[in-house]
């Protein structure tokens, strides 16, 4: 780890008197607008957001010829890990492994040595929402990792021979990138329509995205993920709160809808339960527990869809996990999500300050027969789409 200013991997050009400069003035400027977590300034990894921390969006748009050649070689594509691990010193070497390991690989992007982008750069923390975009349209959505200044690592990845003004020395990591398709135009009300290279949404306007739907994450699965790549990400928090809010309200004017409203309750466990076939299935191929905690209630068992759409594929076994309802649930809304590399439960940071923190990390009971076990790729996507 490098501490103070000195940047990781500093070149000893000429230009490097001018680009400490610009990275004191950032750093101040930035220090005045109250960063919302204890990001470090030297190139380490950046401190995570607690949850009272509002998360802070970012844009970059890319339409440049350059652009988009630097994107499929650290956005599109990942960073050829020994590319990353010769280019950082020994002491960064953990970091990396573990930015490795959430980001499925190591994708980048980075920033030239401009002020604004510097203060933006040390605004950056752990967890924050990156879009990129070109052409009109929001084009990948990912989350930042780690944030490092490494001008050796900025040529091993873009190109040796770029100018100094032009180096993407001020880089971040960033979690696998969710391909988007959606035009700018569609998310207006919130995000803007022309940027530059790249910006930072104004807190006010994250601040009533949260307002609005409760979460970023949950803007971003509503907004973007389920137009985007065609509905994977399951969100009924809305819908359950709606049912009781509709519930509460035929109770509350009709005094005769005890019954119905009584059905309708009933009605909706079924569809939770998952259709009827569907969970037979599972409940014979999980041997009647659930997958992850091994209860056998079996009226509170679940027949949960990994992926809530996959064509004819989307009542098989291996679209499926056999889960408790709670769980089902948070399956649901990202808060769990399954490691495929060990077969483990993944939680949401907010989890793990509950009581079931004692499920992370816990492995994932299967069936007995291949075909019967959950897809694999279904599985990371639906943990991509979670953002965890």
């Amino acid at each position: 780890m490098h501490s103070g200013l000195a940047p990781e991997g500093a070149s000893t050009a000429p230009h490097k008197a001018r680009n400490d400069n610009r990275f004191a003035a950032a750093v101040t400027r930035a220090k005045r607008c109250k960063p919302a977590d204890s990001c470090q300034t030297s190139g380490r990894e950046s401190g995570t957001r607690t949850r009272l921390q509002m998360p802070r969006i970012f844009v970059a748009g890319g339409d440049s010829p350059q652009d988009r050649n630097d994107a499929e070689k650290s956005v599109v594509h990942p960073v050829d890990r020994q590319t990353v691990i010769r280019n950082f010193s020994d002491s960064t070497y953990p970091e990396l492994i573990e930015i490795e390991r959430h980001g499925h690989g190591f994708f980048a992007w980075g920033l030239p040595p401009q002020e604004a982008h510097i203060e933006n750069w040390f605004l950056m923390g752990k967890g924050d929402f990156l879009l990129m975009g070109h052409k009109g349209a929001y084009r990948h959505y990912s989350r930042v990792l780690g944030r490092y200044q490494n001008e050796r690592a900025a040529r091993a990845i873009w190109g040796e021979d770029v100018p100094a003004e032009d180096l993407r020395q001020y880089l971040f990591f960033i979690s696998e990138p969710i391909p988007l398709g959606q035009p700018y135009a569609a998310l207006a009300d919130y995000l803007p329509q022309n940027f530059g290279e790249f910006e930072r949404v104004d807190d006010a306007v994250v601040k009533r995205m949260e307002m609005d739907y409760g979460s970023v994450e949950r803007f971003v699965r509503q907004r973007l993920l389920t137009n985007s790549a065609g509905g994977p990400m399951l969100d009924i928090s809305g819908m359950i709160q709606l049912s009781e809010r509709e519930l509460a309200r035929l109770q509350a004017f009709d005094p005769d809808s005890g019954k119905s409203g009584r059905n309708q309750v009933i009605e909706n466990i079924l569809r939770r339960r998952g259709h009827p076939a569907f969970r037979q299935q599972l409940l014979a191929a999980y041997e009647y527990r659930c997958a992850l905690t091994n209860s056998n209630a079996l009226d509170a068992l679940e027949a949960a869809y990994i992926l809530p759409y996959r064509g004819k594929f989307t009542h098989e076994p291996s679209n499926g996990l056999l889960l408790r309802s709670d769980l089902h649930t948070l399956f649901d809304l990202g808060k769990l999500a399954v490691d495929t590399r060990t077969m483990t439960a993944v939680m949401a940071d907010d989890l793990l300050e509950s009581s079931y923190k004692l499920l992370a990390g816990r492995p994932l009971r299967f069936p007995k027969s291949p075909e019967l076990r959950p897809s694999t790729e279904a599985l990371d996507l639906h943990r991509r789409l979670a953002g965890l």
